[in-house]
């Protein structure tokens, strides 16, 4: 999750709702996007730029 400590404390501009793949898009003040995917019993995250 060390992957994931720059999103702690951004404040959320936005939650878009499920695409046609059934992911959900955060995204964020400094303009990072957090794609969250449920799939196989596991969540897939996927944070754009890394």
């Amino acid at each position: 999750m060390a992957k994931y400590d720059g999103l702690l404390g951004q404040p959320l501009l936005e939650v878009e709702e499920p695409d046609k793949e059934g992911g959900i898009t955060f995204i964020f003040k400094d303009n990072r996007f957090l794609f969250v995917k449920a799939e196989g019993g596991s969540i897939h995250a996927v944070s754009i730029p890394e």
